[in-house]
């Protein structure tokens, strides 16, 4: 009779497999969207809620929808004045859909991705509260869902459908992105927030 595997030796595998798992994500993702270093790889690892195959078919689907749908671009796209007259003038332009699409698309991305890099950054350090981590992406809400109508409405005014589809891809990616932090901050804060070393705000963890 064959002996059955030793419970240690097999929490050993098993913990290998998912240090393996996450830093392959980690790799994945670092080269796609910044914005899903730190969230997605620690929820593939844990396996929990979406694995990596489920991931990539739910993208490449989803572009796929995007770009049939996507509307083709103006053959001769234009900016209105309205869009250079100060700040109120250049977020009502964005509101508008009046930029070109690499105009509202690019700035606010960097900056979203800057800033959710930053708030994992600081709350790890404990230079920021785990409530004021959640406070940083309550306040970002508001200028994404400007972003996004912006980007939709500005869709016309690009080269291709396929970059259409790719900056709507991304409005979904960063709509799923705070659905992840709340699902973290939620379900899984001790992973994330390193509670054990995390001395300000502790009892936020749990």
């Amino acid at each position: 009779m064959g002996s059955k595997p030793r419970p240690a030796k097999q929490f050993g595998l098993q913990q290998y497999f998912k240090s393996l798992n996450y830093r392959l994500a980690v790799n994945l993702f670092r080269g796609c969207l910044p914005m899903f270093i730190n969230t997605l790889a620690l929820i593939i690892a844990q396996g929990s809620l979406i694995g990596l195959a489920e991931v990539f078919i739910v993208a490449v689907c989803l572009y796929a929808v995007l770009y049939i749908s996507a509307p083709f671009p103006e053959q001769e796209a234009t900016e209105t004045a309205l869009s250079t007259d100060g700040a109120y003038q250049y977020l009502l332009a964005g509101w508008l859909g009046e930029f070109q699409l690499w105009r509202i698309f690019w700035p606010f991305f960097v900056v979203l991705n800057g800033a959710l890099y930053g708030a994992d950054y600081w709350v790890w350090t404990g230079g920021i509260s785990v409530s004021s981590w959640w406070n940083i992406h309550f306040i970002l809400a508001a200028p994404v869902l400007w972003w996004a109508v912006g980007i939709w409405r500005s869709s016309p005014k690009s080269s291709s459908r396929l970059w259409i589809a790719m900056s709507r891809l991304a409005v979904f990616g960063a709509l799923a992105e705070f659905g992840m932090r709340l699902y973290i901050y939620f379900n899984l804060p001790r992973q994330f927030f390193n509670c054990e070393e995390l001395m300000l705000d502790y009892f936020s963890c749990f």
